[in-house]
């Protein structure tokens, strides 16, 4: 079966960010993704890329929600697992207060591959 990514998030991307975006997303995993955008960006791609720190969240929010609609759910992810992948779209689309119901209603308007693959995860959630 093939596997349906959504592209919204990177094609959005001001020109000047795709570059950066683009050796993120081949380069890196979603861990390390995760974890620069909670600590900081390594000095790798600081150096590699002249960008603010502004312009670093915006290109790592749209890299993580990328590479998360490759992701195939199923039952053989934990229960620990979906409500990481959960909170970690929350956090990337919105930060504090944003209810699934906020993330729905946004994504069927801007992003309709990954709003299937989020109202999937949903689903997973609600059967753990």
């Amino acid at each position: 079966m093939a596997v349906l990514v959504e592209a919204s998030f990177m094609n959005e991307l001001p020109f000047s960010l795709r570059e950066a975006a683009q050796e993120l997303y081949v380069k890196e995993s979603l861990d390390s993704l995760v974890d620069m955008r909670l600590k900081d960006v390594s000095s790798f791609y600081r150096n590699a890329f002249s960008l603010k720190p502004n312009q670093w969240l915006v290109v790592l929010d749209a890299v993580i929600l990328t590479q998360l609609s490759q992701f195939t759910l199923g039952k053989h992810l934990g229960s620990n697992c979906v409500s990481q992948m959960i909170y970690l779209v929350g956090l990337v689309l919105g930060e504090n207060g944003v209810t699934s119901k906020d993330v729905t209603e946004y994504l069927e308007e801007h992003a309709q591959v990954f709003s299937v693959w989020y109202s999937k995860l949903l689903k997973l959630n609600s059967k753990h």
